[in-house]
């Protein structure tokens, strides 16, 4: 055997070694947790351009068709219901678009300008009619300093008359296999006059069908039936009735209220919500944390430019609404920031009234 001894480590380049290692082990940690926690916020920003992009897919649907009525736009509905236009808000065709500036720190009708005692809710004194009442909003829900906005318009398909509309004529239509207006709130016009009524059934009929309008003494029931006739003129004529049509009025109502769910800090949720007509309210969208609309107005209505002149909120004008400026602020229901705050970012979009 050799007398020559064998080498190995000091007890300093193992110390030395082992601490590279520690250091190396903690970097790949770091950049673990790094990579992970990017992952995590880059998921959470797909959520909520996610989240914003169904929203404004429905406010941009139901402002696209606001102030549709058929070959009647731009005339001037009567009303055919015994409510007056302001206690009959479900169905109030007469409006395109309304607004409610959220202005106060709670969730009381005064806290919006115009009082939001103007919609149907829910316990207030003196608030709008609703034609059911477990359909109404629950104000104690809403959130405090969101605005609030409302669409109108009468929806596809539109029964062509079958034959002149008068007071002492029958009301008939054309119906097809899947279409009914029983219940519902319907305008009649043609290019010349628009009448809101209530259709109280259809008989079930498929094609040429009568509908029935009677009258009554409540805010949502029929007026006498000619109280709906501009100057006693019937509706469509013997040459071309289907001029004149029948279509469903429909109300959409959107704001943001405490949702149905909770984060994972269970803590309550704000969501979009959407009351359409005289139905209930429905959960659209969750994370939606505030809505603020403002309504881009022409000062100048008669220069032949449909060009907005300037932006204002809701109820601080009386000028005609040519597109209406939405900002959401959208938040993450699970993501938070370093901070521990919930990601959250605000988006805005302007929407056009096509039919204003």
């Amino acid at each position: 055997m050799s007398g020559r001894s064998v080498g190995g480590f000091s007890l300093l380049e193992i110390l030395l070694a082992a601490s590279l290692g520690v250091v190396v082990a903690a970097a790949l940690v770091q950049l673990f947790a790094a990579s992970s926690r990017s992952n995590v916020l880059l998921s959470g920003e797909a959520g909520l351009q996610e989240s914003v992009r169904h929203a404004f897919a429905f406010l941009a649907r139901s402002a696209r068709g606001a102030g549709y009525l058929g070959c009647s736009s731009g005339v001037d509905v009567v009303n055919g219901l015994n409510g007056a236009w302001e206690r009959v808000v479900e169905v109030g065709i007469a409006v395109a678009v309304d607004g409610f500036d959220g202005v106060g720190a709670g969730n009381g009708a005064e806290d919006w300008n115009p009082p939001l005692s103007a919609l149907p809710l829910r316990g207030v004194d003196g608030s709008g009619q609703a034609f059911k009442s477990r359909n109404r909003i629950a104000p104690a829900r809403l959130k405090p300093g969101s605005d609030v906005v409302v669409f109108r318009r009468v929806e596809a398909p539109l029964h062509r008359l079958a034959a002149p509309w008068s007071d002492a004529d029958p009301l008939t239509v054309m119906l097809d296999e899947d279409s009914s207006l029983t219940g519902d709130f319907a305008l009649v016009s043609d290019c010349r006059q628009a009448a809101l009524v209530r259709i109280d059934d259809t008989g079930g009929g498929v094609g040429r069908t009568t509908l029935t309008r009677t009258s009554g003494s409540g805010p949502f029931d029929n007026r006498p039936a000619a109280s709906v006739f501009v100057d006693l003129d019937p509706f469509g004529d013997e040459d071309q009735p289907a001029g004149a049509a029948v279509a469903h009025v429909v109300t959409e109502i959107y704001f943001v209220a405490e949702g149905s769910g909770t984060n994972n800090r269970h803590d309550a949720v704000w969501s979009l919500w959407r009351k359409t007509s005289t139905r209930r309210a429905v959960e659209l969208i969750e994370g939606i944390e505030d809505m603020e609309i403002m309504f881009g107005v022409d000062g100048i209505p008669d220069d032949g430019s449909r060009a907005p002149t300037r932006y204002v909120p809701p109820g601080d004008t009386t000028d005609p609404v040519r597109t209406v400026r939405v900002s959401l602020v959208v938040s993450s229901v699970d993501v938070v920031t370093t901070d521990g705050q919930a990601l959250s970012r605000r988006f805005s979009r302007t929407l056009a009234l096509r039919n204003r």
